[in-house]
């Protein structure tokens, strides 16, 4: 039998078609992300209940402040005329905001006190009344709560100098500069302040002389 005979047998034959090795793959029972799908709504509510919190908590300490407050008045000081006005607010300053060393009460029991003067850091300073029979001025610094009041609780701003206790800016209303500006210079500017039992702050109002603003 020739080559060409064996060609034409080999032709009529079937030949099976080749197929691809398929590898078996475990299912997943059930939706993978079912469970998510479940607690998505919850995660929302949860997320938005937090900003709320802290958002009241933000809108809280002023209010309770202009509740519980009980009004104070204090000198303001001049400052920098180039910082006297930021927008249309008036920067404050007050003879308690510069940190006086010699008035810390723990300063004969720690003589390392300005050592612990660091940025960011609780003080108190109490208030005392002057002898105008109105205005209050600062007596003594500490890094703990006074027993008794009124005091302010603030923070220290710069390494052992400057503390802060939210009273240092007022909104200004147009056409008010001037007189604001002319007072600090003369000395004539008072800060009305409500101060709580725990030592927060806030500006009530301005006076110029005996005339509030």
């Amino acid at each position: 039998m020739s080559d060409d005979s064996f060609r034409f047998v080999d032709a009529l034959v079937p030949v099976a078609p080749k197929t691809e090795e398929v590898i078996p793959v475990a299912r997943v029972k059930g939706d993978p992300l079912g469970a998510w799908r479940r607690f998505e709504p919850w995660g929302i509510i949860a997320a938005g209940s937090l900003q709320l919190i802290v958002l009241l908590g933000v809108l809280t300490q002023p209010l309770m402040i202009h509740l519980t407050g009980k009004t104070y008045y204090v000198r303001v000081q001049p400052v920098d005329p180039r910082d006297l006005f930021r927008g249309e607010y008036v920067i404050l300053s007050y003879d308690f905001s510069r940190i006086d060393h010699a008035r810390f009460a723990e300063v004969k029991n720690d003589p390392l006190i300005v050592e612990k003067l660091v940025p960011g850091r609780t003080i108190y300073v109490s208030l005392v009344p002057e002898g105008d029979g109105k205005h209050h001025r600062a007596d003594k610094f500490s890094f703990r709560p006074f027993r008794e009041g009124p005091y302010l609780a603030g923070t220290i701003q710069h390494f052992n100098s400057n503390a802060v206790f939210g009273i240092e800016s007022f909104f200004v209303q147009e056409g008010k500069g001037r007189a604001f500006e002319e007072a600090l210079r003369s000395r004539r500017l008072s800060a009305e302040i409500l101060v709580t039992a725990s030592g927060a702050s806030a500006v009530r109002q301005l006076h110029i002389g005996d005339v509030p603003r």
